[in-house]
């Protein structure tokens, strides 16, 4: 829970906007009136953690999936008015920012296994930040699962069809299907292999 707990120091009395060491809770856009900044400013504070989590599935550092989900954020401010889908624009545009922030391959998977097999061994009880009520869930998804069911398992748990994901990563249907279907029975295989107690019917 290293990644956590560094990042609660980090926040202390801080906004996540970005470009906001005062606090603020607006970038002011030119280009935008009242009431679309309010509806942007709203949608950023509705969406910087489940974004930066969406991100974190993906195998980023905490660093880094909060680097790609402001950038994200920042690029959806200069075309808010022409985005019909910001939610999964944005989901989107922070994998790209990840991927492009130097050469990835198989070093983030290994930097995800490392962090996870280093953060197995702390406490984590604490609930301080939003994201660790989704620490387990991360951990396990990052430690199997790679490749296209890794991204879409992603998709998938932040609330998003098959049909959907496939329309916005042009992806064939019944690929998509096969993937989160093969990235099912992997996590469930897992589940049980490692925490049995949790598979066992109540």
């Amino acid at each position: 829970m290293r990644w956590l707990r560094s990042e609660n120091r980090r926040n202390s009395g801080t906004s996540n906007h970005p470009s906001n060491p005062e606090g603020n809770h607006r970038i002011p856009s030119n280009r935008l009136s009242t009431a679309e900044q309010q509806d942007y400013d709203d949608f950023f504070r509705a969406e910087f953690t489940p974004l930066t989590r969406h991100v974190l599935f993906l195998g980023a550092s905490i660093e880094e999936a909060k680097d790609a989900a402001q950038s994200a954020l920042l690029d959806l401010l200069q075309n808010w008015n022409s985005v019909r889908a910001p939610r999964a624009w944005c989901r989107t545009a922070a994998a790209h920012h990840y991927l492009r922030s130097e050469v990835r391959g198989n070093r983030g998977l290994e930097l995800s296994k490392q962090e996870f097999i280093a953060r197995r061994g702390e406490d984590a009880h604490s609930l301080a930040s939003p994201l660790e009520e989704w620490e387990f869930v991360i951990d396990f998804v990052q430690k199997h699962l790679t490749g296209a069911q890794r991204i879409i398992m992603a998709w998938h748990l932040d609330g998003y069809e098959p049909q959907e994901i496939a329309q916005v990563l042009n992806k064939d249907k019944a690929t998509v299907r096969s993937n989160l279907r093969h990235a099912r029975i992997k996590l469930a295989s897992a589940l049980e292999n490692e925490y049995p107690e949790l598979t066992k019917p109540t």
